[in-house]
């Protein structure tokens, strides 16, 4: 069955991670959740089937998490054994949707006919942990997304200062994406920046608490034929407590 009006994933919704400690310590179990919506504010949840999670330890150790269904979200957790950052890292095939003169369909346009367009979208989520007291204060891997946006240098951030992302396309500087940061609330913009030909913006903190930053990236080149026209990707990071 058509839907005349455009889906949420079409139309901007993302996934994003939170949780609940800003700060861990070996040993302690780190609950994080994998909400689905926009700019914060949940509206329905990502599909379980289609999820991937992994974990990226200091030691730059990768392994997968398991992710089980909660009530308005999805749950990932962790034991950690090492002092140093943790990231946690997230796919989320959203599917290909298909635009006919009838309206909006799941499923490739070889399925339809009177095909106007056709996308596949495919979303990345990444939280960083710091676990302990001692050590390096070193990012940890990247995951290796196609599109990835992560702090040129991580740290405890305050109101009123600066935080400088880097965006990556397949490990290369991607200029002139578009940076949109939400904090939690009311699932307003709060800013946006553009990156320079480094692949790097700067946005200003200017409240406190959790915030999300998201970039999104459509590629043509991407596309396959009779299948959909182009790939469009979102990647999200999230910076928890903010003070």
């Amino acid at each position: 069955m058509a839907h005349k009006t455009m889906p949420d994933i079409v139309r901007g919704h993302e996934i994003w991670l939170e949780h609940d400690k800003l700060h861990a310590h070996p040993g302690d179990t780190v609950e994080c959740k994998l909400f689905l919506g926009h700019n914060m504010a949940v509206d329905g949840m990502a599909d379980l089937k289609n999820v991937k999670a992994a974990l990226f330890d200091p030691a730059n150790e990768r392994r997968d998490l398991a992710v089980d269904a909660g009530d308005d979200c999805l749950i990932l957790r962790f034991d950690p054994v090492l002092d140093g950052y943790h990231s946690v890292a997230v796919e989320y095939d959203a599917g290909i949707y298909t635009v006919t003169d009838d309206g909006w369909h799941i499923g490739p346009k070889s399925d339809y006919e009177n095909v106007k367009s056709s996308g596949y979208y495919y979303q990345y989520a990444r939280l960083i942990i710091p676990v302990g007291h001692g050590g390096s204060k070193e990012l940890n891997s990247i995951p290796g997304h196609e599109l990835e946006i992560i702090p040129v240098e991580f740290r405890h951030y305050h109101a009123g200062e600066a935080i400088e992302l880097r965006v990556l396309y397949y490990g290369a500087a991607l200029a002139g994406a578009v940076i949109n940061a939400a904090p939690g609330g009311d699932g307003s913009d709060a800013a946006s920046a553009t990156t320079d030909s480094d692949g790097i913006a700067s946005i200003k903190l200017d409240t406190s608490g959790n915030w999300i930053f998201k970039v999104r990236h459509t590629d043509p080149e991407k596309g396959v034929e009779n299948r959909y026209d182009e790939k469009v990707i979102t990647a999200v990071l999230s910076v928890m407590g903010v003070h």
